[in-house]
């Protein structure tokens, strides 16, 4: 257990890779201290059933002197990383195009999550960035501006993407220490600052998430009916709201007997 003062004294970097059905198949997560940036801890997870679909990079999944923490079922990885966000008293963390890897670990959503790209693909907050590209309105690059154009430019080396998950969460977290900004750089980086504040005490599994969309759909089945019987849209047809109302429920169904 840590002490008072060494609470949200570090961050993560997470980094994601899927296979050919856009499932997670391995997962990377870099421990670094909030002021240095100094890697203080890494855990590598492969997910099964997931990784025997076969991917892109499904051939360095396993790599000669890579270790494997762990190789289990999603919800048991999910599990264990939790748990290691809990040891550092993490609540932040931080993924290079962070949409992608917080729009495939919903489990995690609770946490606060920020874009590493949101600075590094910017030319007024990189200064690496050559004044001869092509940008945007916004000052982001119009192309070119992955983790691996991004590192070559930052560090001056003829630098490649491993594509491997721990590989990758750590070159992420070397690109934020290129950039040279502090945490508090990245506020308007975050990508769910309306969402709910993390709840620790507990994560929801995959199963609970598809319950609690099936509970919001069945919120809008009840706003199908108020909506039908008012009479501000009496000139909406009955029958389409019929429609619409048996569509939603067959999904639900649907849904509810894969759970």
């Amino acid at each position: 257990m840590m002490t008072n003062n060494e609470r949200n004294s570090y961050f993560a970097v997470i980094d994601t890779e899927t296979n050919w059905n856009n499932e997670v198949m391995s997962i990377g997560i870099a421990i670094a201290d909030s002021q240095t940036f100094e890697l203080k801890s890494t855990r590598y997870y492969i997910l099964t059933p997931e990784c025997n679909v076969g991917g892109m990079y499904s051939f360095v999944l396993e790599m000669k002197k890579l270790k494997v923490d762990m190789k289990n079922s999603r919800d048991n990885v999910i599990s264990d990383i939790i748990q290691i966000l809990r040891k550092y008293n993490i609540d932040s963390i931080f993924a290079y195009n962070a949409t992608f890897d917080y729009n495939h670990l919903l489990e995690l959503k609770e946490y606060k999550w920020f874009d590493i790209m949101r600075l590094a693909a910017y030319k007024q907050y990189n200064k690496a960035l050559p004044a001869y590209a092509d940008y945007c309105g916004t000052g982001r690059l119009k192309r070119n501006y992955g983790v691996e154009p991004i590192m070559r430019l930052l560090s001056g080396s003829r630098y490649y993407e491993k594509h491997n998950a721990i590989y990758d969460a750590i070159d992420e977290l070397k690109i934020m220490e290129l950039l040279s900004y502090g945490l508090d750089g990245y506020a308007h980086a975050q990508i769910n600052a309306k969402k709910e504040k993390r709840i620790c005490n507990k994560h929801k599994t995959s199963n609970e998430l598809y319950v609690n969309e099936h509970n919001d759909r069945k919120k809008i089945l009840d706003e199908v009916d108020k909506y039908k019987n008012d009479p501000r849209y009496s000139k909406i047809s009955g029958i389409s709201h019929s429609k619409r109302k048996s569509t939603i429920e067959a999904k639900s169904k649907k849904e509810l007997q894969l759970l």
